[in-house]
């Protein structure tokens, strides 16, 4: 089954909703999608420390060995 099509050939789920340029959204609605966003945000900066967190500690030990 096909997914449903909007006349611009852009699934309507796919669609990037502005919060901002959105007319029908409520207050509530758009403070959780602000929360949500953030969220993302702040995950995505925790995968990425922590794998920067993982390359320094590698690169300490390969050191510490070396000396």
């Amino acid at each position: 089954m096909a997914a449903p099509q909007e006349p611009g050939g852009e699934a309507a789920f796919a669609r990037r909703i502005d919060p901002e340029r959105e007319p029908g959204l409520s207050p509530e609605q758009r403070r959780l999608m602000a929360q949500v966003e953030l969220a993302q945000r702040q995950r995505a900066l925790q995968r990425r420390l922590r794998g920067r967190n993982i390359l320094l500690a590698i690169g300490v030990g390969a050191m510490a060995v070396g000396i």
